[in-house]
């Protein structure tokens, strides 16, 4: 017998069966222990092992690792193990193990695919892709044309929310990027410009690049990243809690509930956000101007003036156009693409952030090359 100050164990053996009694306390900080000691009094190949746990005053789940691991043990001998007296307590905590689950070897590992089975792998899903978007790109198109033929259809009281946390909720931080984008062109011009006496050519600069590709970029590159998310988010929850397929399910049209008014939100709002910009990041070049280089505020926007024309703004406007219907689409498609789980949503969420940003500066070379071919 056996006495190790928190159980006591004795064993026996009779024509190849072993008998174990145990008694005291069976826990997680003396299960290995007491797996031990099983195991140097047990025969090297016994028939059968009976258990006896009747003495057993606490048993929890260190007491079923130590049975679970023994009968792996003697499984492996061809031996079993069989408990023949025991307590309610210890087998109600039995009957809620699944033995045949944790005993059963671990699944093999699947075959590592080849180079070539990627490739294809990837091509459908591209293909699926460019299936997806294509389709949804044709539902937007139709929900705006029938936005268009006829207003009263629109979700105004949707619009307008959206309107408002697309448009003035931005205004703060798109004016302090810009402000920043303008003060920052300014400097980095009149360090070059100062050495040919050009000092007053920072006001060209700051102009046209602001206007033409800083305010709209910077503008469209905030707004993916709040209202393109936002969109995608609120999607993808109602996608998961399976909202989307209550609507489809009364026959509602969502694209004309869900997606319409988000698009048209953001189509009215970001050329408003990107002539602030504008507006501001022409400010912050002038404080440059004004502080660093001793050119006067009237000096600084007649020059402006001169060498600057509304295409120059209209360009700007122009691609803010296309960067909203971008980033309101990507934000939209990707929470449509929302499967199950808050995990879903998030992992949607910033595809939809990266995505619009890709399409947004993607969509920027394509318009500086044809406004330059031009």
């Amino acid at each position: 017998m056996v006495d190790a100050g928190d159980y006591q164990l004795s064993a026996e053996q009779r024509n190849g069966t072993a008998t174990i009694a145990i008694r005291g306390r069976v826990a997680i900080g003396n299960a290995q222990r007491l797996l031990n000691d099983i195991n140097q009094r047990l025969p090297p190949h016994p028939r059968e092992v009976q258990l006896d746990l009747s003495g057993v005053e606490y048993f929890d789940s260190g007491g079923g690792a130590v049975l679970l691991q023994l009968r792996r043990e003697l499984a492996a001998q061809g031996s079993e193990l069989r408990i023949t007296r025991s307590t309610p307590a210890i087998d109600g905590f039995l009957s809620l193990v699944d033995e045949e689950a944790v005993l059963a070897p671990p699944p093999a590992a699947p075959p590592t695919p080849s180079l070539l089975e990627r490739a294809g792998e990837w091509g459908m899903a591209f293909t699926e892709g460019v299936r997806h978007t294509t389709a949804f790109t044709g539902e937007v198109v139709l929900g705006l044309l029938d936005a268009l033929r006829r207003p009263p259809r629109v979700r105004w009281r949707d619009t307008w929310l959206y309107m408002q946390r697309a448009g003035p909720e931005a205004v703060p931080i798109v004016a302090l990027i810009s402000f920043l984008m303008g003060l920052i062109t300014a400097f980095q011009a009149a360090v070059q410009l100062r050495q040919f006496g050009a000092d007053i050519y920072v006001a060209n600069l700051v102009g046209l690049s602001i206007t033409r590709e800083l305010g709209p970029l910077m503008t469209a590159i905030i707004a993916a990243g709040r209202s393109g998310a936002a969109f995608a988010a609120e999607i993808g929850t109602m996608k998961v809690s399976e909202e989307v397929d209550a609507l489809a399910a009364m026959g509602l049209d969502r694209t004309r509930f869900l997606v319409t008014p988000k698009v048209l939100a953001l189509l009215l709002m970001l050329p408003c956000l990107t002539i602030i910009a504008d507006l501001v990041g022409v400010l912050g070049g002038l404080v440059v101007a004004m502080f660093s280089l001793d050119i006067p505020a009237l000096v600084y926007f007649r020059q402006m003036k001169l060498y600057m024309s509304m295409w120059d703004v209209g360009q700007g406007l122009l691609k803010s156009v296309v960067f909203a219907l971008l980033i309101a689409g990507i934000g939209c498609l990707r929470g449509f693409q929302a499967s199950e789980g808050a995990e879903s949503v998030g992992r949607i969420t910033t595809a939809a952030i990266v995505a619009g940003i890709f399409a947004i500066i993607c969509a920027d070379a394509v318009f500086t090359v044809l406004f330059n071919v031009w």
